[in-house]
C-alpha cells in the first residue's frame, strides 16, 4: 500500500501539505499559514504529535522540516537561499558541538629521554651503595637530574614548548642528558662502566626525532668531549692501563654509535616507507567504494551497507529505512544537452545530497541517474521527512546556466525495513514505491507502508 505528500497552493499565495489516503496515520499533513515576510528569521516549534488524520486532512501549523517551493510562493531565489542556508546550519549543528567538544590531543609531558636521566640517576645510587661514589656526588647529581626533568616538564605543562621549532625538545633534553653523564664520567672515574650503554640508550631515541644532521654533529660533540675527558684523565694521572682501557672503550662507542645511527635511520625510512604504503591502500581502499563522478558510494558498497543496516535490525530491533532517489527526465537531459551537462548535474546533486543528509545517512550512486540513501534508526515517517527535505533542496538547485529549464525534480520511492525479510525484498517495495511516484506526475515522495 502507498501513500504521498502533495502540495497545494492557495489564491492567497500559501502552501498546503496534504495526506493522501495511503499516509493515514504515518504522516501529519501541514499548513503553512505565515507569508514569507512573516516566516523569515524564525524558527517555529515542530508539530505536536497527534492521531493518525483521515485522507485529505490539513493541519495548521508551520513545519520546520520543509521549506516551501518557489514557484508556489513567488519569492525571489535569495529569499530562498537564505531559508536553505539556516536549515542546513541547523542540520549541521549537531556534528559541529561534537567536534567541538572533542579533547585536544595531549603531548607527552614527561619525554623517555628524561626517564632515562633518572634512570642513570637511580644507577648511581648502586654505585653509591656499593661504594664507588661518594653520597655527596649521588646527592648533588640526583639534584641537577631532577632539576632538568622539572624544568622540561614546566616547559610542557605551559605550553611553552610551542614556541620553539621543535616541540617536543627532542635535541635540548638529549644535550642535558649527556651532560650530565659526561661530567659525572668525569668526575667520578667508576661511574664510566655505565656511559657508554646509556649514551647508546640516549641517542635511540633521538633518532627517530632528529634529523641526520643533527645526530652526526652530537655524535661527534659527544665523542670529542668524552675523549677530552679521557685525556684529561689520563695527562693527570700518566698515561697507564686505566687510560689504555679508557681508550678502548672509547673506540668502541666510536664504532658502535655510527652503526646504532645508521640501522635506526633505516628503521626510521621503513617506518615512513610502510606509513605512506599504509596510506595509499587507504587511498585505494577509499577510491574502491566511491562512485568516480560523484565521489558518493557505489552500487557495490551501498549492499555492503545494507546488509550491515539488516544485521544491526536484526540485532538490535532498530527500524531503518532506503530512498531510491532517481532524477526525473534524466534521460531527456542527455539527449537535449549532451552528457557533459548530466555529468554536471550528477555532480551538483552529489554535493547538494551530501550538504543535507544526516551524518548517519549513508548516500550512494545506484546506477545511472538513481541514488540510493539509507536512514539508520530511522522510521517511515521521519524518512519520507528526510526524503522530502532532499527532493525540495534538489528543486532549489540552481542550473541555469548549463539547463534551459533552470531546475530539476526528483522521485523518491521509500521503504522501511520489516525484520527477517530479504535485501532484494525491501529494494523492490522501494522500487514500487519510485514507479508509484514517476506515474503520479514524478516531482513527489511515495512509500510503502509497513503492514
Amino acid at each position: 500500500m502507498t501513500g504521498r505528500l502533495t502540495v497545494r497552493a492557495s489564491p492567497g499565495g500559501e502552501c498546503q501539505w496534504i495526506a493522501s489516503e495511503g499516509a493515514a496515520g504515518q504522516l501529519q499533513g501541514c499548513r503553512v499559514t505565515a507569508s514569507m515576510r512573516q516566516q523569515e528569521g524564525m524558527r517555529q516549534n515542530p508539530p505536536k504529535k497527534t492521531s493518525a488524520l483521515p485522507a485529505g486532512a490539513v493541519l495548521r501549523k508551520t513545519p520546520s522540516c520543509f521549506l516551501p517551493c518557489r514557484h508556489l510562493l513567488g519569492t525571489t531565489l535569495s529569499a530562498n537561499r537564505m531559508l536553505m542556508d539556516d536549515a542546513r546550519e541547523a542540520m549541521r549543528s549537531e556534528s559541529v558541538n561534537r567536534r567541538k567538544n572533542m579533547q585536544p590531543v595531549r603531548v607527552p609531558q614527561i619525554s623517555p629521554i628524561s626517564l632515562i636521566s633518572l634512570l642513570y640517576a637511580l644507577s648511581l645510587f648502586i654505585f653509591y651503595r656499593q661504594g664507588f661514589i661518594s653520597g655527596a656526588t649521588f646527592v648533588n647529581v640526583a639534584a641537577v637530574v631532577l632539576c632538568v626533568v622539572i624544568l622540561f616538564y614546566g616547559l610542557f605543562r605551559l605550553g611553552l614548548n610551542r614556541h620553539f621549532d621543535e616541540p617536543s625538545l627532542t635535541l635540548p633534553q638529549l644535550v642535558a642528558s649527556l651532560l650530565i653523564m659526561l661530567v659525572v664520567a668525569y668526575l667520578e672515574r667508576a661511574t664510566q662502566i655505565a656511559l657508554v650503554p646509556f649514551i647508546l640508550i640516549a641517542f635511540s631515541f633521538g633518532i627517530f626525532r632528529l634529523s641526520t644532521v643533527s645526530l652526526i654533529l652530537l655524535a661527534i660533540g659527544c665523542l670529542t668531549a668524552y675523549l677530552g675527558i679521557i685525556f684529561i684523565r689520563g695527562h693527570g694521572e700518566g698515561y697507564s692501563y686505566g687510560f689504555r682501557a679508557d681508550l678502548v672503550q672509547w673506540f668502541v662507542l666510536v664504532l658502535t654509535l655510527p652503526g646504532m645511527i645508521l640501522v635506526g635511520k633505516q628503521i626510521q625510512n621503513l617506518r615512513q616507507l610502510l606509513r605512506a604504503t599504509r596510506y595509499q591502500l587507504e587511498h585505494y581502499e577509499e577510491k574502491s567504494v566511491r562512485d568516480e563522478l560523484t565521489g558518493l558510494y557505489n552500487r557495490r558498497q551501498i549492499q555492503a551497507e545494507l546488509e550491515q543496516a539488516k544485521l544491526q535490525a536484526d540485532t538490535l530491533s532498530v527500524p531503518f529505512c532506503i530512498c531510491l532517489i532517481d532524477i526525473d527526465r534524466f534521460k531527456e537531459i542527455n539527449d537535449n544537452n549532451g552528457h557533459l551537462t548530466g555529468d554536471t548535474i550528477l555532480k551538483e546533486f552529489a554535493r547538494v545530497a551530501r550538504d543535507s543528509i544526516r551524518d548517519t545517512d549513508m548516500l550512494g550512486r545506484y546506477g545511472g541517474d538513481e541514488f540510493m540513501q539509507i536512514l539508520p534508526d530511522t522510521d517511515l515517517k521521519g524518512a519520507v521527512m528526510h526524503a522530502e527535505r532532499l527532493r525540495v533542496y534538489a528543486h532549489f538547485l540552481d542550473l541555469q546556466k548549463i539547463l534551459e529549464r533552470k531546475h530539476i525534480s526528483l522521485s523518491i520511492g521509500v521503504a522501511q525495513y520489516r525484520r527477517g525479510e530479504k535485501i532484494t525484498d525491501l529494494i523492490a517495495r522501494a522500487d514500487s514505491a519510485l514507479y508509484q511516484a514517476k506515474q503520479r506526475g514524478r516531482n513527489r515522495v511515495e512509500w510503502v507502508e509497513i503492514g
